[in-house]
């Protein structure tokens, strides 16, 4: 079962969120994606935000940073322009595994927009 977290941000507004998986689980290899939708299991309908981390790219490039690939510690990056587009309110993240045979959600939670500054 994923572990359930839930983050806050202000609208516009840049924002680093660690991710550390429990129990501690080797990560080195995988393919990570962390997407933002307006809801669980609507991701092929509104995906509105993606990042995604594959074996080999490294320092966030992608907006996803492995931060001790043997213990689990991930960062996920989101800049201003991912939430430009969005209306404050609350939406649904999960980030998985997507290496072949293995689609596994590793964490999930709701991403609260809050207008302005928090």
């Amino acid at each position: 079962m994923p572990v359930q977290a839930d983050f806050q941000l202000p609208q516009f507004s840049d924002a680093t969120f660690l991710v550390n998986l429990a129990p501690p689980v080797a990560i080195g290899g995988w393919s990570l994606r962390c997407l933002v939708a307006k809801r669980f299991g609507d991701e092929y309908v509104s995906g509105l935000i993606t990042k995604s981390c594959a074996s080999g790219y490294g320092a966030g490039q992608s907006g996803i940073t492995i931060l001790n690939s043997g213990q689990g510690r991930i960062q996920i990056n989101l800049v201003a322009r991912d939430t430009s587009g969005l209306t404050w309110g609350g939406y649904q993240y999960a980030v998985e595994r997507l290496d072949s045979g293995s689609r596994t959600i590793l964490t999930q939670g709701q991403l609260l927009l809050a207008p302005g500054t928090l």
